[in-house]
């Protein structure tokens, strides 16, 4: 059953990457800015004090711009880092600007990790969560580490948003146990809430 699983989530992975990788990068920063315009009116994102957003790797949503306005506008910020690649954990650091985070694991951009700088999950407010694909439900598909699936064990799904472009967004993805689901996706071309009341 499990390799059955991970023989799914690998075509999604082949196919939705491909897929990504074809978008121009032009087009790809246009969207993002639509993503992210559509991201600041959102009562969730107005309220939160603390950000996590992660840091755009290859084709994905870019967030550059996103993390360098929220620093402006008073927000704290957040973003993943790994200290031990390989041993399955994530941290959120905070960062005062993109600059800072100048370090490469698996080929993604993270700042140092300073003890005074780890802030805990609890204490982030809203969550911006990448994905290869995701689904309807909220169900993602990532790079297949699963170093965000672990690491948003226990956090709400409400304080989570995937953002992705709208052609990454399917009907039903594949997914196990231990997959969780985002509370909303945000694409360019619409806002998807996936907590059912």
């Amino acid at each position: 059953m499990k390799d059955s699983l991970e023989s799914e989530k690998r075509k999604v992975r082949y196919e939705f990457l491909n897929l990504r990788n074809r978008i121009d990068p032009i087009l790809a920063a246009a969207y993002s800015n639509v993503i992210f315009s559509k991201i600041i009116k959102l009562p969730v994102y107005e309220k939160a004090e603390t950000v996590m957003f992660y840091l755009s790797y290859g084709s994905e949503v870019i967030t550059d711009g996103m993390i360098s306005s929220a620093i402006e506008e008073g927000k704290a910020v957040v973003v993943p880092a790994i200290e031990n690649p390989g041993d399955g954990k994530m941290e959120a650091v905070k960062i005062a600007r993109v600059e800072d985070a100048y370090q490469s694991v698996y080929g993604i951009r993270q700042p140092e990790i300073n003890r005074e700088d780890l802030i805990g999950k609890n204490d982030i407010d809203l969550i911006f969560v990448p994905g290869i694909a995701f689904d309807n439900n909220g169900y993602r598909t990532g790079y297949g580490k699963g170093y965000f699936d672990r690491w948003l064990q226990g956090v709400p799904p409400e304080k989570t948003i995937g953002l992705a472009y709208d052609f990454q967004v399917t009907d039903k993805l594949p997914s196990g146990k231990y997959d969780l689901p985002v509370g909303m996706i945000v694409t360019e071309k619409r806002i998807i809430t996936t907590i059912k009341n």
